[in-house]
């Protein structure tokens, strides 16, 4: 039986987002060619790739690039100098793979979640952003747009720097039994000074973001999670000049989360304007926010 690989027959429309054109060869000869750069994620959206997946990007970067491969923070595996004229074959090699060419150039970049394994979670992200990326990923913006979720407040997504941010928050609440006397773990654990003694219970006051430290600190059960949510920023950046998030939402729900998203992201194509002293780039998300006002900014824009 013959080895040799057959050449795939099916014809695939060169993608407008993923390919980085314009980049030096620094790791592999090339005389007389053209190089790019070839980014690519997961799709359906996974925040992890299965080891088909590894086997794939193995063989592609062998074949066709420099035998490098980058795991970029938005969760693309990026291949480096991969030639023009093998550009088609890598891509369909990827395809097959459930591997597609996206998070570049002026779109919704890749969305951003944290593993789904992590015991700090107040919830999981996972599920919410593949409805996230199924209905914004690789849509084409005024600049690029970036969306990050986090399963808890430590945020290792950084939604606070992204353009909207997605932070997962609870309710807490308190039982009818009482607290042990001279308990103050809860008081201890939280980070903000919310939680206080209140006689036979506790008193959560105004500073409470809802993180949820005061529950896993409580061993007695006096502390109980009510419901679960997210906190919404809008307007983050990174960057040489770093923006943080502003807050739109302190409680949303799941379907709240996708109205705000799309309503942000229309906003942003109406409202975004160039740059002062540019012709060709637009203003970031967060540049807009801060020249309208989130609440002007947030307006849903005319029809």
């Amino acid at each position: 039986m013959s080895m040799e690989r057959e050449e795939m027959s099916f014809d695939l429309e060169m993608p407008s987002v993923g390919v980085i054109k314009g980049v030096l060869a620094k790791d592999i000869e090339v005389v007389g060619e053209k190089v790019v750069n070839l980014r690519t994620c997961a799709r359906p959206y996974r925040n992890i790739y299965s080891v088909a997946q590894l086997r794939t990007i193995k063989n592609v970067i062998e074949r066709y690039g420099s035998g490098k491969v980058h795991l970029s923070p938005r969760h693309n595996l990026e291949i480096p100098e991969v030639r023009q004229k093998d550009l088609d074959r890598a891509l369909k090699e990827l395809y097959i793979a459930g591997l597609f060419p996206g998070g570049a150039g002026t779109s919704v970049r890749n969305i951003f979640t944290c593993p789904h394994w992590c015991p700090k979670a107040v919830r999981p992200v996972q599920e919410l952003g593949m409805m996230v990326s199924a209905n914004f990923a690789d849509r084409d913006m005024p600049n690029k747009v970036t969306v990050s979720f986090a399963g808890c407040s430590n945020a290792c997504s950084r939604p606070q720097n992204t353009d909207i941010g997605v932070i997962a928050v609870g309710r807490v609440g308190t039982g009818s039994s009482g607290c042990p006397d001279g308990c103050t773990e809860c008081v201890e654990a939280c980070p903000f000074g919310a939680i206080e003694r209140a006689g036979r219970g506790v008193r959560i006051n105004d500073k409470c973001i809802y993180c949820l430290k005061c529950v896993d600190a409580c061993t007695d059960g006096m502390l109980t999670v009510e419901e679960t949510g997210f906190r919404v920023l809008i307007g983050g950046k990174e960057g040489s000049t770093v923006r943080f998030g502003a807050e739109y939402a302190v409680f949303a729900g799941d379907f709240e989360v996708l109205e705000i998203i799309e309503r942000a992201l229309s906003s942003y194509l109406k409202k975004a304007e160039f740059r002062p002293g540019s012709a060709k780039k637009k203003e970031r998300l967060g540049e807009v926010v801060e020249r309208l006002g989130l609440e002007e900014f947030m307006k849903a824009p005319p029809a």
